[in-house]
């Protein structure tokens, strides 16, 4: 009995141990692809070419990861994710295959913004008498070296590398097509190096019944551009990135990063003609509630920009200066919390905030704005704006420096080379010329010593400067205006400036505006 036992035990052990190795067996099959369909290969496949093939086959399964690690090849990859040889390996072929992106840290944008460049090409003069009676009338602007004050400029945008250059209207002198054109083959090379040109129209720019060139001893009334040929020549500068833009006007939306959004608005008018005053479209409105709700929807701030200013800026320009439907554009900006808005067509350099009556607290005050001065008028500057990583936004001016530009070029014009010296003396010249011309009988000495100190208040007034209204009083020039012409409107211009500038417009800081 003892050895019935013992077989019947030892056969049970034996059906055990088959059990395991068919268990076995199966799990194998069900990881291991069949053999010979891997080794015998099609079925024209000659019989030295299956065993050659069998014979690669046993290397690298005898090789194991080492063939995966030298990278022996796709079907050595095959064989490695079909046998599998254990996580460290399984681990190393994803990371040669698959590496995860660093997550990059997020950087604010910075945005140059210039204004009012008025931009004359030399093709379209030739220095003679009518081109230099057209300067001598004009309010300062440089034009003789307005070419070559915008290569600097240009070049100094490249070098500043900001997330985008803003050009926000009366980008040429009157419109003219020559301008137009030579302005935009300019402004390639920017693009060129990475940065978006954003340009919008102000009142000089389409339809200008005053576009001319000057020749000799004659002004010649030259082309304009249309609606439609302005859009085409700049279709490349903001039109063609804009991610929403508004049917009824040249006016757009674009996304300077995910956070940020600049609401490029078209406030002239120039259908048929153009006119100096400016408007924000019934229609253009509408259109800027949509972008402003989704802005709202996201969590995007919004900064718009205009050509004409949102508010009243200025007590020496009380007309022509502000659009016509200024309320209505500043209660929609004010329901979505726009606490910014630039703008440039003063030519005078200013930050004012909304008020809507006088004596209104600051912390109750609303939108503000900064007019940015023209850059074709000395000192010849630009704003620049940076968004902060504590949440608040930086404003700042700076001046073109085209004497460094003369000097790395390699050009030879000692005004060039000395431009600030050189575009002082021009603008006080300028201007102390106009207002001399106006001053009768009263002697050379007394008549330049008044024309002295208005362009003094002149062009601090444009710069944004502070000016200190007891120094001016003290000077021989203004007791001589207030001894000889005290009803004059050009003593009254130089109160207005003087009131207007009890302190600097050049810096703005707008603490957690984002």
């Amino acid at each position: 009995m003892k050895w019935k036992t013992r077989i019947i035990s030892a056969l049970i052990h034996a059906a055990v141990l088959l059990a395991c190795f068919g268990v076995l067996f199966v799990l194998v099959r069900l990881t291991e692809p069949d053999r010979e369909q891997r080794s015998s290969g099609p079925a024209q496949e000659t019989s030295q070419e299956a065993e050659s093939r069998e014979t690669e086959t046993e290397t690298e399964a005898e090789s194991g990861t080492e063939s995966l690690a030298e990278g022996e090849g796709e079907e050595s990859q095959e064989e490695y994710f079909t046998k599998g040889y254990g996580y460290d390996a399984w681990e190393t072929v994803l990371e040669d295959m698959w590496t995860p992106p660093k997550e990059e840290p997020y950087v604010p944008p910075t945005v140059i913004l210039a204004t009012d460049l008025h931009y004359q090409s030399h093709q379209a003069d030739d220095r003679g008498q009518a081109f230099q009676t057209f300067v001598e009338n004009c309010d300062g602007k440089v034009v003789e070296y307005l070419p070559e004050l915008l290569e600097a400029f240009l070049d100094e945008v490249i070098e500043k590398e900001p997330s985008a250059l803003v050009l926000s209207g009366d980008i040429t002198m009157n419109g003219e097509s020559i301008n137009h054109q030579e302005l935009t083959e300019r402004l390639r090379r920017v693009q060129d190096a990475g940065i978006q040109v954003l340009v919008i129209p102000g009142n000089h720019d389409i339809n200008n019944t005053n576009a001319a060139v000057y020749f000799g001893d004659e002004k010649k009334q030259t082309p304009s551009v249309t609606g439609d040929e302005f859009l085409e020549l700049y279709y490349d500068y903001g039109y063609d990135q804009a991610f929403s833009r508004d049917e009824t006007s040249l006016s757009y939306a674009y996304a300077l990063d995910e956070k940020n959004w600049l609401l490029m608005l078209d406030s002239a008018q120039y259908d048929p003609v153009n006119r100096v005053e400016g408007r924000i479209r019934d229609t253009t409105l509408e259109w800027m509630e949509g972008v402003l709700q989704e802005a709202e929807e996201k969590g995007v701030f919004v900064l718009p920009i205009a050509h004409h200013n949102l508010l009243s800026q200025s007590r020496m320009y009380t007309t022509q200066c502000t659009m016509e439907n200024h309320l209505q554009v500043i209660e929609l900006l004010e329901k979505y919390g726009c606490p910014l808005f630039l703008s440039g067509h003063l030519h005078v350099q200013r930050i004012h905030q909304y008020r809507s009556e006088p004596g209104v607290p600051q912390e109750e005050a609303g939108i503000r704005e900064i007019v940015t001065d023209a850059l074709s008028i000395p000192p010849c500057q630009y704003g620049f704006l940076e968004w902060k990583e504590d949440g608040s936004l930086e404003y700042s001016t700076a001046a073109v420096n085209v004497s460094a530009w003369a000097a790395e070029t390699g050009n030879e014009n000692p005004d060039l080379l000395d431009f600030e010296d050189w575009s002082y003396r021009y603008i006080r010249e300028l201007i102390s010329s106009q207002i001399a011309s106006s001053i009768r009988n009263l002697g050379e000495e007394i008549t330049w010593s008044m024309a002295g100190t208005y362009a003094s208040v002149y062009m601090d007034y444009y710069a944004g400067r502070a000016i200190n209204k007891e120094d001016v009083r003290s000077t021989k020039g203004y007791r001589w205006w207030q001894r000889n012409l005290p009803d004059s409107p050009m003593l009254q211009e130089m109160e207005a400036m003087m009131a207007d500038s009890d302190r600097d417009n050049n810096y703005l800081l707008i603490p957690e505006a984002l």
